[in-house]
Order: structure tokens, then C-alpha cells, then sequence
């Protein structure tokens, strides 16, 4: 049956200059829900997705891509981020990530979340041509997780550097960075073992994860330093590739501009259409814990399976025009950009608010942005992580 599948290679470097190829992907949907890729299998559909998704005893996430490992089994388990820990561990340390990013917090760092933004368009006042990838994409959440987290002043420049060049993904075991790990690690670490001695944690977050007990015990200085850089990991690195995306848009689509000017209530259908259209994440990694089939394959234990969740994202059966923006869908929700069932992602709430208040702020600053003369913007989406956003902005 393998040996029938459509190839596909989701990790081709050529993507990065390209943007993701849609025609392609939906050529694949009609083939079938699963290529073959080099790694393992790509599930194309949103069907086979969800299903793969709401499986956690069947599919465990592993990290370890590109990170110089074969596997989570390499990992040592005070290592391991969030999604990659077993039930009933798993549970009880979310339970965590829900009392730090959870709606009930998120919400009260709304002000903050403003008044960055404010910040961050009031440096660019002056300036003549604005990076809006850079500038105010990049910053927010690097600004919003430190706060969250409670680093010291200048914490959130250090985020942004192993955002930017891709340390955050890295840990001690992974070669390149034995036997230490990467900057982002013992930063981490030391901060941890400070808020240990302290009276009292500076912050929410540490005292949540200082005051846990998983299974009877208190968690050790490193594993709290891995929680924390996954925290850092899906509210950065990820987040800030939504923030991108939506700046990216703006700029070059001045009619979508002009409808959420007009309509405010549009700005959080927005926000999910852009999550859905131009997923952040393209994919995730998943490993079989067993033997299973998923969308008419057999799958061995220890196989790789890929959750297209880009393509997944525009799966025709699933929406109507799926390749099109639109801010009239009657669900806008209906996506998977954040995952589903029992690891979907927990700073969720949190990227949405970083979403609707960064366009907001603009809306109330700026008149109108426009696209500078003789520059190439890349494709939407494509890797806009990494891209300049460089725009004229018009200031009320």
C-alpha cells in the first residue's frame, strides 16, 4: 500500500523562499489523506487530522526534528517539553500551563498587551519605511511571554535572538549543544533556582510551577526550565508567525484593511482566518506508540506521522473556498491551528488576545499602511518568521 502513496517532502528548503506549495497539497487531498515523505507519513486531510489529534494513546508527539536526535526515546525525562510528556504526568503539569496562560490570566494582561503595542508603534513614528516583522510582529510576543514568566529586564531581547535563530527548539542531549544545552536552557535554569531561594517568586508562573507537586514530588530546577522554554516555544516562536502574517496582509490588502476599519467586530474573525488560512504551524510531528492504520494505511510502531495542519486548514470538504480570505465564514473557528483534544495548545486564549490587540492598537494609530516601492514581499504564507515586512505607515 506504501508503495502506491504520493510523495511529498513538507521539509524541501525551497518551501522557505516558495511558500508552501497549496496547489500541490490539494492535488494530494484528492489522491488521498497520506503521503509518503522521507521521514515517514503526511496526513493531508482534516478528517484523518482530527482523528490522529484526539488519539493521544495511539500518536505521542516528539519534538526532536532537526534537532540532531532520532527520537524522544533519546531524551532524558527531565528534558522532555510539554507535549512530549505521557499521561497522567502530562495532565497534571498542563494543569499549569492552564493557571498561567489560562483566559482567566490572559485577560488581565490585556493592558500590558496594549500599552507594548503602543510602545512599539511610538518608536516608529519617526521613521520613514517600518518593519512591522521586526518591529512589532517579533516584540509583542517576546514583550508579553517575559512578562508572563517574570524576566528580568532585558529578557525579552534575549527571546527574541533564540526565537530568531532557533536555539529554543534545542536542549541539553541534542548534540550541538552538549553537554550545557542552548543559552535559552541555563538562562532559564538559573532564574528558576534564584526564584528558589527568594521569600517569595516574583511572578504567577513561578510560583505555580515552584509550589507543584507531580506524583507526590516537587519538580527539579531543569525540568521547570523546560516547561518554561515549551512556554516560550508555542509563545514565541509560533506566535509571532500569526502576528506576521497578519501584519504581511494588511499591508499588501488594502480592502481587508478598509473592512476592519469599518467594522471592528471583524478583527477577531480575522485573527481566525489567518490562523486557519495562513497556519503558523504548518504541521506537527507525531510518533505511532503502536501498531495502528489511519486513512486505509497500516502504520508500525515508532513510524512518523506528519498532521498537515496547513493543508489540513484548506481542505475542500471541510470549506467552502478554502483557498480564499475570507471574514464571512459561518464558523470561523473551525480550524486546526492550534491542534486538538488533549494537547491542543495551551497559550491558545493568549495568541488570539496578542492577535486582536496588536491589530486594534494599529487600527487606532495608523491611517493606512502601504507597500514600499520595488520590494518583493514573499508569498502568504511562507516563512514569515524570518521575513522583512517593511511598509509606509500613514499615522492618524
Amino acid at each position: 500500500m506504501t508503495d502506491t502513496l504520493p510523495a511529498f517532502d513538507p521539509h524541501n528548503p525551497d518551501y522557505f523562499v516558495t511558500g508552501l506549495p497549496f496547489d500541490l497539497l490539494a492535488e494530494l487531498r484528492q489522491q488521498g489523506p497520506v503521503a509518503k515523505t522521507p521521514l515517514g507519513y503526511y496526513l493531508t486531510r482534516r478528517q484523518e487530522a482530527d482523528e490522529l489529534l484526539y488519539a493521544v494513546d495511539t500518536y505521542g508527539s516528539d519534538m526532536t526534528p532537526g534537532t540532531g536526535l532520532t527520537g524522544v526515546e533519546e531524551v532524558p525525562e527531565e528534558q522532555l517539553f510539554l507535549p512530549e510528556i505521557d499521561e497522567p504526568v502530562h495532565g497534571q503539569i498542563r494543569r499549569l500551563y492552564n493557571s498561567a496562560l489560562g483566559p482567566h490570566r490572559t485577560m488581565r494582561i490585556q493592558p500590558f498587551v496594549r500599552e507594548t503595542c503602543e510602545a512599539l508603534l511610538d518608536a516608529l513614528v519617526d521613521e520613514e519605511v517600518s518593519d512591522l516583522h521586526a518591529n512589532y510582529a517579533v516584540p509583542i510576543p517576546c514583550e508579553v511571554i517575559a512578562h508572563i514568566i517574570g524576566l528580568p529586564e532585558g529578557g525579552a531581547d534575549k527571546l527574541k535572538v533564540w526565537s530568531s535563530d532557533g536555539s529554543v527548539m534545542f536542549r541539553a542531549v541534542c548534540p550541538q549543544y552538549a553537554p550545557d544545552g542552548p543559552p535559552i536552557t541555563g538562562y532559564l535554569k538559573d532564574l528558576v533556582a534564584q526564584q528558589r531561594l527568594a521569600d517569595e517568586p516574583s511572578s504567577h508562573t513561578y510560583k505555580v510551577f515552584l509550589d507543584a507537586e507531580i506524583e507526590g514530588e516537587s519538580l527539579s530546577d531543569t525540568v521547570i526550565a523546560h516547561q518554561l522554554q515549551t512556554m516560550v516555544l508555542g509563545g514565541v516562536h509560533t506566535t509571532r508567525g500569526l502576528l506576521a502574517h497578519s501584519m504581511h496582509r494588511l499591508i499588501v490588502e488594502p480592502d481587508t484593511w478598509a473592512a476592519l476599519e469599518a467594522d471592528r467586530e471583524l478583527i477577531p474573525v480575522f485573527v481566525e482566518e489567518s490562523l486557519r488560512h495562513d497556519s503558523p504551524a504548518p504541521r506537527v510531528a507525531r510518533r505511532c506508540l503502536k501498531d495502528t492504520s489511519l486513512g486505509g494505511v497500516d502504520m508500525k510502531q515508532g513510524d512518523w506521522v506528519e498532521v498537515g495542519l496547513a493543508s489540513a486548514n484548506r481542505d475542500d470538504t471541510q470549506y467552502e473556498d478554502p483557498e480564499d480570505f475570507r471574514l464571512d465564514r459561518p464558523d470561523p473557528l473551525n480550524h486546526v491551528a492550534f491542534g486538538a483534544g488533549a494537547h491542543v495548545c495551551p497559550g491558545a486564549s493568549l495568541a488570539r488576545l496578542e492577535g486582536v490587540t496588536a491589530i486594534e492598537t494599529l487600527l487606532d494609530r495608523v491611517a493606512a499602511l502601504t507597500p514600499v516601492d520595488g520590494f518583493q514581499y514573499p508569498p502568504l504564507p511562507a516563512n514569515l518568521a524570518y521575513s522583512d515586512l517593511p511598509t509606509q505607515i500613514t499615522w492618524r
